[in-house]
């Protein structure tokens, strides 16, 4: 007689795809369900004792590196328990190789008997046919399960993406999920004020580096050390100390994310396999980007406008919390470099002018020197024509409203578009009739080639000047012109005393000073100025007209 009493172990298991049965509590009733089946089959087998349980809850069964299922092989190595339970071989894994490898050598070796309940398997009494051909066709069928339900996990993820439904298990700083759709993103007051704070400094032209310490000096917590205190697991390979502080690459981050201004974009990257867990990154075409998808935090002129900053050395001298009023917007009209200040100090005054950098690091351009009153004078008096402008434009705008032009007879009617539709007709029959002319014998084989790549470069180049204006349009339609969101801060008819960096980098694209003693401002909102007068001049009478076609001129004065 066998006296032999095996001490047993229950591996419990329960993958991300069976969450729906999951119940209220921190336990799945699913595991719940599996211990009971186990302790009770126990309590009918006089040979075997429970000396062990372990579960992984929430872990797929193509992976063999769940914790507690290396806590189990251990105890085997180690000789604490020579038996296995699992409610069924799916249990075990849903990997037919490694499942198999385990049932049929792995544990004979190590003298473990291993039993699957409802499959009417244990090793102790199980015949050549049942090791050898029932089991492996149930694992096979078990691994194929796990593929068609991976299959069908990432469709409805793609479906989800798709349509513009969050489905991370984070949302970005500054978003949290709703509380009646999880799939959803609102703003999160609190954190999204923080975000406006960023964006607002870097506007005033301060570096990363001085708004990160700008955050830590006030206590604002970082975005891993908010989600912590709002109860969040968050990791990031981003933190290298115990407690997060703010960073000029956190703030980087932020100052480039289109989500603040309604776009999300999902799946940037993706398993390589349901067997494999490698993440690999996807290349940007192959984003899901939906736009207007959730309440933006930021206006999206404020966006481009930082984003054209990021592009531009605008940081402060270290002695200095705030850069100057032109930094970043002031350049060279015949070199293209950035200018710099410097002072010139006369008997009792002090004064100072911008010149050329490439002329200051080693005469690399000329002087191009303009005095910094000089300049303010001549810049306040443009943008306050500038302003006029746009107060104008937006009474052409209101116009469009009254006369209920919508977006796409706007597009019909717009001559511009017109005349490059009409160039792309005539490029797209003049490379269609290339073939016939290489089949009459009128142009040869290498003549071909190359008319079809001009004309193939023609139809391009129009269709992205269709573009351009068709986005032009768009953007009067969605928008108007952006600055009216900064111009509601001033009263009809006010006065701009002085300049401040708001108001520049509000307005202005950039500043060219040329050596002949002209400066041109190249203001923002030129192409939607110009087709908003051109959209509505029809409707216009002709006396009218005059008055607000100068919105689309670029204002240049020469300096005295």
């Amino acid at each position: 007689m066998n006296d032999r009493i095996y001490r047993a172990c229950a591996y419990l298991r329960l993958s991300r795809e069976d969450e729906d049965k999951r119940g209220a509590t921190d336990e799945s009733n699913s595991i719940k369900s599996q211990r009971m089946m186990i302790e009770s089959f126990v309590r009918g087998l006089p040979d075997v004792e429970l000396v062990r349980e372990v579960c992984d809850d929430g872990f797929s069964g193509t992976d063999y590196e769940r914790p507690a299922f290396q806590e189990m092989i251990s105890m085997v190595e180690s000789g604490e328990i020579d038996c296995i339970i699992v409610k069924d071989l799916s249990r075990l894994g849903r990997e037919s190789i490694g499942a198999g490898n385990y049932i049929q050598k792995y544990f004979p070796q190590k003298n473990v008997r291993f039993i699957a309940i409802n499959d009417n398997y244990d090793s102790l009494t199980a015949n050549s046919s049942d090791r050898y051909m029932i089991v492996p066709v149930k694992n096979f069928v078990n691994e194929s399960y796990c593929r068609d339900i991976s299959i069908k996990s990432r469709s409805n993820q793609q479906a989800k993406r798709m349509n513009g439904e969050y489905i991370g298990a984070f949302v970005c700083y500054g978003y949290k999920k709703d509380e009646q759709d999880k799939n959803k993103i609102v703003p999160d007051e609190e954190a999204a004020r923080v975000v406006q704070d960023i964006f607002a400094w870097k506007l005033m032209g301060l570096s990363a580096n001085s708004i990160a310490a700008k955050l830590n000096e006030r206590g604002t917590l970082s975005p891993a050390e908010y989600k912590k205190v709002h109860g969040e697991k968050f990791k990031t390979s981003f933190q290298r100390n115990p407690e997060a502080k703010w960073t000029p690459k956190a703030v980087l981050r932020i100052l480039s994310n289109e989500i603040y201004i309604g776009v999300l974009e999902q799946g940037k990257r993706e398993k390589v396999s349901y067997k494999v867990k490698k993440i690999i990154e996807k290349p940007k075409s192959q984003w899901i980007r939906v736009e207007n998808n959730h309440e933006p935090i930021i206006t999206e002129a404020d966006f481009k406008a930082v984003q054209e900053l990021l592009k531009r050395d605008t940081r402060a001298k270290e002695s200095k919390a705030e850069p100057k009023l032109y930094a970043g917007l002031l350049f060279c009209g015949d070199c293209g470099r950035g200018m710099v200040s410097r002072k010139v100090s006369y008997k009792d005054t002090v004064n100072e002018y911008y010149i050329c950098s490439g002329y200051n690091r080693g005469k690399e351009c000329s002087r191009h020197s303009i005095k910094v009153d000089v300049l303010n004078e001549i810049v306040l008096g443009e943008v306050r024509k500038y302003v006029k402008q746009l107060t104008d434009t937006k009474k052409l705008l209101a116009i469009l409203d009254e006369k209920q032009v919508n977006f796409e007879e706007a597009l019909n009617r717009d001559k511009e578009i017109a005349q490059l539709r009409e160039k792309e007709q005539e490029y797209s029959a003049m490379k269609s009739s290339l073939y016939a002319d290489l089949q009459e014998k009128l142009i040869t084989q290498e003549q071909f080639n190359q008319y079809r790549e001009i004309y193939s470069n023609k139809l391009a180049e129009v269709a992205q000047a269709i573009k351009v204006q068709e986005n032009t349009v768009k953007s009067i339609y969605e928008n108007g012109i952006a600055a009216g969101q900064w111009l509601e801060e001033f009263r009809e008819n006010m006065e701009i005393e002085k300049l401040d960096r708001m108001l520049l980098v509000s307005l202005i694209d950039k500043i060219l000073v040329y050596e002949d003693k002209t400066v041109k401002i190249v203001f923002k909102y030129r192409n939607e100025m110009a087709k908003a007068v051109e959209l509505v001049k029809d409707e216009l009478e002709a006396e009218s007209v005059g008055a607000v076609v100068t919105a689309s001129g670029l204002p240049m004065r020469e300096v005295s």
